[in-house]
């Protein structure tokens, strides 16, 4: 056997995108004891000594258990008293020292592990489930109320009177309690448009501790965004730099209320480029890597590209239609992981085999383990593989290849399930074959473009990128339906059981960091963060699982166009779709009602202080074999033109199939109704969702006649439960704070309501929706009538006072 090493190149490109902003979760709060925690003053009035005097006693303390105890003495005191006598001689030391002064530990509230100290805090070392480790971590953990226990051999030792002296419960010293003050003395600036308000942080900053300064003189610290840099910066960046005070990213300020404690600003400096890890580096920067790199494998078939086995003919191989190639990943963030790893047996002309292996942290490319190594012997080479995918998951390969049969084992990474096709960041059109594509098309001109955009491989990449979800290693456009399934039963169990448990405190977060660590290991991320209420579900799990089948849907359809030999591949596609697409002309009827409606209808949308408004680029009249035709809608009685809003990287699965139910119910706009499609009244609720990034103004908008039915219910409030509404199918309003005029509506084709007027205030000024919203249960009471591209200008900037 021969072995190569290997190294994986990063590609030195300039900055050219940006990360579309998404707002951080809500900070979790403080950790709650068993019991209630002391003060520090009523600590001190406890044992009579101040905090820094504590602290000076500990420290001698150790000094003279450290001389006068051995390792080995110490592991018999802590197994004496309940505690882990194992590990390095380097972690038994603190530990028993730490139960020596302030008294023996007692488990994990969460989960009944062990706790281990480590430096001024204590975390869990158990699981939470197979999915992940315990998140248990805090600065004042429960102890036992027992007296430490001695063995025969500490006794008689030169400290034993010393060690006697910390044996009372009543003369126990604490240690300093955490006081959730991490900007304690510190004076923050902000500067540009950040993912949060200045408003928000500002509120934020002072409730833990710090103070929000404008000027640079004097501040500890510059807070901006990437793209504040990107732009040139502003004059108060110019001149922190020039004074030399840190200018830093945004995730410093939300990681130091996480952690409870500032973390050091040198980690969080606004830096980029080439060799950084992904999840060290700006999103910017994530960004322009991400977007720009090739896919290293298409699909089951495709042969990693940093073997370069590829360029001779490698192919996977394939024996009793097995393919071997598996991809693995695993994100535990209570143990620092966060990894994938590549496996594949490789076939070269005049039958070498190779089989390639790379394992390391997501987004850490440079520094990822390697190997290429080359094999006489088939059978040995796949015993050797089936071994190793053993050793990763602790499952057998072949039941899980041949029946999809697997169990999560703990501290084990899972299979990402890889179809047989080729994903669309590969098989799309290229930038180079774009043009040419569209310029031979039998197509009509305005339909090509529209058929460019959609089968070209720029907008899958934007989503996956705004999304977070764009490893290169990892073709997450071709996915298997039973991996997709997984993701989404996973999704629902936990909406379940959101509505069963009612857990807060230390116990809710578990419950939320173990579900955020699942999802993070079936779909991987650079940059994996824990979900901590329904508007994350909503915008970081549901929307991600969204968006990621309906790419997979259109690789699907646009197949493998990398080498195209087809003399017009957007009229291949588009026959694909079974739908027909008519552009509509400017002087039309229906393109002036159309411009009305959205004109009357629409509020700038906002990102960060920025506003944006909103022009129509082209109109098409669309009908969809998968929708009931104009005709059959006309029997239908209660008929409205409503607008519903999508990222265009979803259009051409819509344009197949229509528009699809909504995966699950969530107490947040757009899901409140259940499994439905959700439509509105007005454009701007739909742009939220059609708006892509800064960086891509382009997008669409739906226009659909929807029948709501007979029997039409009217919400104000979100309903309690979503099941019955989604039983009996009949259409249901959620009336929003605003609402159209309804002295300008008027009707459409006879007897189709378009509810167009000017937004106003409506007389429910409490309700959780801000636009109405109409939901439909049965999608054959629905169907596309418009296409409307648009784009997205920006508008004049809007500060908050405080800014």
């Amino acid at each position: 056997m021969k072995v190569h090493d290997k190294r994986s190149h990063s590609v030195d490109e300039d900055k050219m995108v940006k990360r579309k902003h998404k707002a951080e979760g809500k900070a979790p709060e403080p950790d709650q004891s068993p019991k209630k925690a002391k003060t520090e003053n009523e600590s001190n009035q406890d044992n009579g000594k101040s905090t820094e005097g504590i602290k000076e006693e500990f420290k001698n303390f150790c000094k003279a258990t450290s001389e006068h105890l051995s390792i080995k003495q110490m592991r018999e005191i802590l197994e004496s008293n309940g505690q882990d006598p194992g590990g390095s001689d380097d972690a038994v030391v603190p530990r028993c020292q730490d139960i020596l002064f302030y008294g023996p530990l007692d488990n994990c509230p969460i989960c009944d592990g062990s706790l281990e100290v480590c430096g001024s805090s204590y975390s869990c070392r158990g699981s939470y489930s197979e999915w992940s480790s315990c998140p248990y971590s805090t600065r004042d953990p429960p102890r036992r109320e027992n007296p430490i226990e001695f063995p025969d051999s500490v006794k008689d030792s030169a400290v034993a009177d010393l060690l006697r002296r910390h044996r009372d419960l009543k003369t126990r010293p604490q240690r300093e309690l955490p006081t959730d003050k991490p900007f304690k003395g510190m004076m923050i600036s902000l500067s540009g448009r950040l993912t949060r308000t200045h408003q928000y942080w500002k509120s934020k900053i002072e409730k833990h501790g710090g103070k929000v300064v404008n000027s640079i003189a004097g501040a500890t610290c510059v807070v901006v965004t990437p793209s504040e840099r990107d732009r040139g910066g502003s004059s108060k960046l110019a001149d922190a730099m020039q004074r030399g005070i840190p200018v830093v990213r945004e995730a410093w300020l939300s990681d130091s209320i996480e952690k409870k404690e500032a973390q050091p600003l040198d980690a969080y400096v606004v830096v980029g480029g080439k060799g950084i890890p992904l999840d060290k580096q700006d999103a910017s920067d994530d960004a322009f890597e991400t977007i720009t790199a090739e896919l290293k494998v298409y699909g089951k078939r495709g042969v990693h590209k940093d073997t370069k086995l590829q360029d001779e003919g490698g192919q996977i191989l394939e024996e009793d239609g097995i393919l071997y190639n598996c991809t693995f990943a695993a994100s535990d963030r209570a143990r620092g992981v966060n990894e994938c790893c590549i496996l594949q047996l490789i076939v070269v002309p005049e039958n070498r085999l190779h089989m390639y292996y790379k394992r390391g942290k997501i987004g850490d490319n440079s520094n990822m383990e390697e190997r290429l190594d080359e094999w006489e012997n088939v059978g040995d080479a796949i015993k050797e593989f089936s071994k190793r995918f053993r050793e990763l998951t602790g499952n057998e390969f072949e039941p899980w290849e041949m029946e999809k049969k697997i169990q999560k084992k703990k501290h084990k990474l899972f299979p990402i399930d890889i179809d047989d096709g080729v994903e669309v960041r590969h098989g799309g059109l290229g930038l180079r074959q774009l043009g040419v594509a569209a310029a031979h098309s039998k197509l009509e001109p305005k339909v090509a473009h529209i058929m460019k955009i959609l089968c070209g491989q720029e907008i899958y990449r934007y989503a996956l990128m705004e999304i977070g979800i764009d490893v290169p290693d990892i073709p997450f456009g071709m996915l298997t339906d039973r991996h997709l399934k997984g993701c989404e039963d996973a999704l629902l169990e936990f909406v379940e059981k959101l509505k069963r448990q009612k857990e807060i405190g230390m116990k809710g977060e578990a419950m939320w960091s173990d579900f955020s660590q699942r999802m993070f290991t079936l779909m991987p991320s650079t940059r994996p963060f824990i979900f901590r209420d329904s508007n994350d579900l909503a915008d970081h799990v549901v929307s991600a699982f969204e968006t990621v089948r309906d790419i997979n849907a259109a690789s699907r359809i646009i197949g493998d166009m990398s080498g195209s030999t087809l003399d017009d591949p957007l009229f291949e596609v588009y026959k694909k779709l079974r739908c027909s697409i008519s552009p509509v002309e400017k002087e039309a009827h229906d393109y002036k009602m159309i411009a009305k409606y959205l004109e009357k209808t629409y509020e700038p949308v906002k990102v960060g202080e920025i506003s944006y408004g909103i022009s129509i680029e082209n109109v098409f009249s669309v009908e969809l074999s998968a929708c009931p035709s104009l005709e059959e809608m006309k029997k239908l009685p209660n008929k409205v033109l409503l607008w519903c809003g999508t990222r265009s990287s979803n259009m051409l699965r819509h344009l197949q199939k229509g528009l699809l139910l909504a995966p699950c119910s969530l107490p947040v706009p757009g899901y409140m109704f259940g499994k439905a499609i959700v439509c509105s009244d007005a454009a701007s609720e739909a742009a939220r969702y059609g708006f892509t990034a800064v960086d891509r103004p382009e997008g669409f908008l739906i226009l659909a006649i929807a029948s709501m039915g007979e029997n039409l219910t009217e919400l104000i409030t979100t309903p309690e439960d979503s099941a019955s509404l989604e039983e009996k199918k009949h259409g249901v309003i959620g009336r929003g704070r605003k609402k159209t005029d309804e002295s300008e509506h008027f009707v459409w084709k006879d007897d189709i309501k378009v509810p167009c007027g000017r937004l106003i205030p409506s007389e429910h000024n409490n309700s959780p929706l801000e636009y109405n919203e109409y939901a439909i249960y049965d999608p054959q009471q629905v169907t596309v009538r418009f296409l409307v591209a648009v784009k997205f200008e920006e508008k004049d900037v809007v500060y908050d006072v405080e800014e």
